[in-house]
């Protein structure tokens, strides 16, 4: 009898846990736009626009769109934390990078060559946009998707921290 009470408290815990965890994915959203907007209230500055941070699946409208053919694309390319990041210099939206073709080499040059830890370099890659499921599951299985940089050639790395257009300036 003990032991049936036991397995129920804890199938009670695990499913309030779960319920919690759906919840709070919401909530973080919702959190993380107030802190945008509290930071640019600060600041005097926009919050760039991305996809991770929460937007319906496609593309902003004048923004960037999944694209089939390969192009050369110029952008802003650091690292937060162990995530790379670019922004494009056109648009100024900030999409993550795939750790896949010469991701690798535009890594190893910019962690070579940046002057701190947290500068943006202006950087130039061969490659295309794509769509990707976000890593979150339960959005995942909503269908929300993120914009991501798949580098298949690495061109050049400059120490510029800014692009040539105020849009995509750190």
């Amino acid at each position: 009898m003990q032991s049936k009470l036991w397995r129920l408290g804890a199938s009670v815990i695990v499913v309030m846990g779960l319920t919690a965890c759906s919840s709070l994915s919401g909530m973080t959203d919702k959190v993380s736009r107030t802190w945008d907007n509290t930071w640019s209230g600060l600041t005097g500055k926009k919050p760039a626009q991305t996809q991770a941070a929460g937007q319906e699946a496609g593309p902003v409208s004048g923004g960037l769109k999944p694209v089939r053919e390969s192009g050369r694309w110029q952008g802003l390319y650091s690292l937060d934390g162990e995530t790379p990041r670019f922004q494009e210099c056109e648009s100024g939206q900030i999409i993550g990078v795939l750790p896949e073709g010469d991701s690798v080499l535009l890594e190893q040059a910019y962690l070579n060559t940046r002057s701190s830890a947290t500068i943006a370099m202006l950087a130039e890659v061969q490659g295309r946009v794509v769509e990707q499921a976000v890593a979150d599951p339960v959005l995942a299985r909503q269908g929300r998707k993120m914009l991501v940089l798949r580098v298949e050639r690495f061109v050049a790395l400059s120490s510029q921290a800014a692009c040539r257009n105020a849009k995509a300036n750190w």
